[in-house]
C-alpha cells in the first residue's frame, strides 16, 4: 500500500518517491554496512557498541549528506533510543505500516512530503539484541539495559515492523542535491 499524493504530476511524485527510496537505501546501507563490521570485529558486543556510540552520529552524517531540504530519521514506537520516541502523528503512522511493506507518501504542506519506509527485522541475528526471552542474548541486554534504562525494543519476532525511516523531502530543493548525489554515487 503505497499513498499517492493529489495536485501532483506523475513525473513529480515519482521523484519524490524516488527520492526517498534512495535516501532510505544510504541510510541502510551506511548502517548496515558499519554493523556488521564490528559484528565481525566484536561480536554482538561490537554491534551494541556500534548502536549506542554511533547509530545516531552516522544517521546525522547522511542527514548532511542528503542536503538541507531533506531530512532523515528513525522512528520506533519500541524504541531504544529516546531519541527515536515518535510523535502522536509518527505514531498513527507506524500503526498504519504494521502490516505493509510498502513505503507511504505523503503531503504534509505546500511542497513539503514525508516518505516512510517500513525497517522490519529481516534477519535471525537482530534477535540477539531484539527477541523474546527465547532469542535475545542475555549477555548482551545486560550492556543494554546499561546503556538504555528504558530500552523498549525487545520481543520482537521475524517480520516484525521493528521501525520506519522518515525523510522530509522539500520539493524544492530535493531534485538538484539529491539528483547529483544519486548520479555520483551511482553511476560513477
Amino acid at each position: 500500500m503505497s499513498l499517492l499524493v493529489a495536485g501532483l504530476h506523475g513525473e513529480d511524485l515519482q521523484q519524490i518517491f524516488y527520492t526517498g527510496q534512495m535516501a532510505s537505501k544510504q541510510l541502510l546501507k551506511t548502517l548496515g554496512s558499519n554493523m556488521k563490521k564490528f559484528m565481525q570485529k566484536k561480536d554482538i558486543k561490537g554491534a551494541i557498541e556500534f548502536c549506542s556510540q554511533n547509530a545516531y552520529r552516522l544517521t546525522e552524517e547522511v542527514n548532511q549528506k542528503l542536503g538541507e531540504n531533506i531530512s532523515i530519521k528513525r522512528i520506533s514506537l519500541k524504541f531504544r533510543n529516546p531519541l527515536n520516541k515518535p510523535t502522536k502523528t509518527e505514531a498513527k503512522i507506524l500503526f498504519q505500516l504494521e502490516n505493509t511493506k510498502s513505503a507511504v507518501l505523503t503531503k504534509v504542506a505546500d511542497g513539503t512530503y514525508k516518505f516512510y519506509q517500513p525497517l522490519r527485522i529481516n534477519k535471525p541475528v537482530c534477535l540477539k539484541c531484539h527477541g523474546d526471552d527465547k532469542n535475545l542474548n542475555k549477555q548482551a541486554y545486560k550492556i543494554i539495559e546499561q546503556k538504555y534504562p528504558q530500552d523498549k525494543a525487545v520481543d520482537y519476532k521475524l517480520g516484525d515492523l521493528r521501525a520506519i525511516i522518515e525523510i522530509e523531502i522539500s520539493q524544492t530543493s530535493m531534485t538538484n542535491k539529491l539528483t547529483k548525489l544519486i548520479n555520483k554515487k551511482y553511476l560513477f
